[in-house]
């Protein structure tokens, strides 16, 4: 009797177990959006400097060419923005008609051209669809601002840094493999003193 109990348990058991997984196969869901690029790559395409555009080189792009997308948030596009330029902002970037917008310019050999208060906001929004596999996405290197009702956009000039940090970096980790041997210490144990019980009475 006992065993016909214990072979019910299981038999219940197992039944459950595999309802569970059924359950969670029927109920998966494809992420809907998937990195194409890894870190590796993105850090490539950043050291090449291929991903900026400055205002000289947009003017000798034809118009029909590219799109220009004004990342800042809605707030300040409605202060004023550069001509024929709509407003997505990195918050929004990954909602469904942005995306659309995003694969019909990738499809149409066409640019998104990004630009915010400065590259440096457009930069995360760059990252982000550059990840996701769009290679059609640039940022214009300029500076906006918004000064006594006028809408301003000047050229943002890239600084250079004054060292090659990844080659300094890799010459002093050559360095301390080369000519930096391990120095072994000498441990000295001192014994510590005991201490006397007090003797005593009354």
């Amino acid at each position: 009797m006992k065993e016909l109990e214990k072979t019910k348990r299981i038999s219940i058991s197992a039944v459950l177990f595999l309802l569970v997984i059924v359950i969670g196969i029927l109920t998966f869901e494809k992420p809907e959006h998937i990195f194409k690029k890894n870190t590796e790559a993105t850090l490539q395409e950043i050291t090449n400097n291929r991903y900026i555009l400055t205002l000289n080189e947009l003017d000798t792009i034809d118009p029909s060419q590219y799109k220009l997308i004004d990342v800042r948030n809605n707030f300040e596009y409605a202060k004023g923005f550069m001509q024929d330029a709509i407003n997505i902002s990195t918050n929004d970037i990954l909602e469904k008609g942005n995306i659309n917008l995003f694969n019909e310019l990738l499809e149409n050999n066409k640019l998104a051209v990004l630009y915010g208060e400065n590259p440096n906001e457009a930069n995360n929004a760059w990252t982000l669809l550059y990840q996701l596999g769009y290679e059609n996405v640039k940022i214009l290197c300029v500076e906006t601002s918004y000064v006594d009702n006028t809408f301003y956009i000047n050229t943002h000039s890239l600084e250079k840094p004054a060292v090659n940090f990844a080659k300094v970096m890799q010459s002093s980790k050559h360095n301390s493999e080369v000519s930096n041997p391990k120095v072994l210490k000498k441990i000295i144990t001192i014994p510590k003193k005991k201490k006397l019980i007090p003797e005593g009475g009354c």
